[in-house]
């Protein structure tokens, strides 16, 4: 793609991201998202949310109604905005995305950033293939592209806290009972991130021009964005190092877990029969697992630097995923 500039945009062209719309902002992801963006001051924010919905947003957010089967109130609610965040729960009826690209398109949405966070299938048509749920951010991505919209993809790897504190079939961890399964030999080490570090990264995007201004502009801009993802990590991390992690954090030792190993191909095939079973956790346990094997298709070196991120402390990372554990 030619570089654009600022420079020789049309009079009126603004080289800034003002109004932003988010979409799930009270969800797991997007409560960090919008935390942070409202942090930064920068921008005005504006939650969609359905009919009848009771999820209470911070202040300074600005709602808009919508009914996903109502485009017009779709295009509505985003009419005016630059810049649109979906997240979108995995139990979402699979068009609910495609309702919005449309939409934002029909709205005059310059910028959208679809529900693909989570681990790097961008760049390995093996891991589309075997976590086919990945096929559908994957589509997304290329629908928001046939539009004419710019898309920005955010890839976080998995999300550390919640995926050490919800279930074993993510990172092997049964914390209440001290048991942990480790994948091959548990030393694979993998890029995850915090909810913080992702909140962190979209209020910095945000903040980027949209265009360099001329040819000697060096600096970030969202547009060194447009043909490839955001990658943005916390630290890499196998699952020994969570379990040392554990430990310090809790002032335990391996002595007082039970350490079981399996080989992660075995898991992952595993997964898919307790999913063809109808137990989702087998959903879980072949996605992990996946991205678990020696041959890190999903790995990816970070943009950290670019956007000014500092890697994170694993054992404050711990602690925090430890007392959402307590929670769930």
């Amino acid at each position: 793609m030619v570089q654009e500039y600022a420079k020789k945009q049309p009079d009126g062209f603004v080289n800034s991201i003002r109004k932003v719309a988010i979409v799930g902002a009270t969800g797991n992801i997007g409560k960090a998202l919008t935390e942070h963006i409202l942090q930064a001051g920068q921008h005005e924010l504006t939650a969609l949310t359905r009919a009848g919905s009771n999820s209470v947003l911070p202040k300074g957010v600005k709602t808009a109604v919508i009914d996903y089967n109502d485009e017009e109130t779709l295009v509505s609610a985003l009419t005016g905005h630059d810049f649109l965040i979906i997240t979108l729960a995995v139990q979402a009826p699979p068009d609910t995305q495609s309702k919005l690209i449309k939409a934002a398109a029909k709205a005059g949405v310059t910028h959208v950033m679809p529900n693909a966070y989570g681990l790097n299938f961008y760049d390995s048509e093996s891991i589309r293939r075997d976590i086919p749920v990945t096929l559908g951010a994957y589509h997304s991505i290329a629908e928001v592209n046939s539009l004419g919209l710019k898309c920005i993809i955010l890839i976080v790897g998995f999300w550390y806290e919640y995926s050490l504190a919800t279930t074993e079939a993510m990172f092997g961890f049964d914390l209440k009972n001290h048991k942990v399964t480790m994948f091959d030999d548990g030393k694979k080490a993998i890029p995850v991130s915090t909810w913080d570090q992702c909140g962190r990264a979209v209020a910095i995007l945000l903040s980027l021009k949209k265009l360099p201004e001329d040819e000697s502009d060096k600096s970030a801009t969202l547009s060194r964005f447009h043909e490839k993802p955001v990658f943005i990590s916390s630290f890499n991390v196998s699952q020994r190092d969570i379990l040392d992690s554990v430990n310090r954090v809790t002032g335990v030792s391996d002595a007082d877990w039970e350490i079981k190993y399996q080989p992660a191909k075995a898991r992952y095939e595993e997964g898919g029969k307790d999913l063809s079973e109808g137990n989702m956790l087998g959903f879980y346990k072949m996605m992990f697992s996946r991205v678990f094997y020696a041959s890190g298709e999903a790995d990816f070196e970070p943009d950290n630097k670019i956007l000014g991120l500092s890697e994170e402390k694993l054992d404050e990372a711990t602690a925090k995923g430890l007392e959402l554990a307590k929670e769930t």
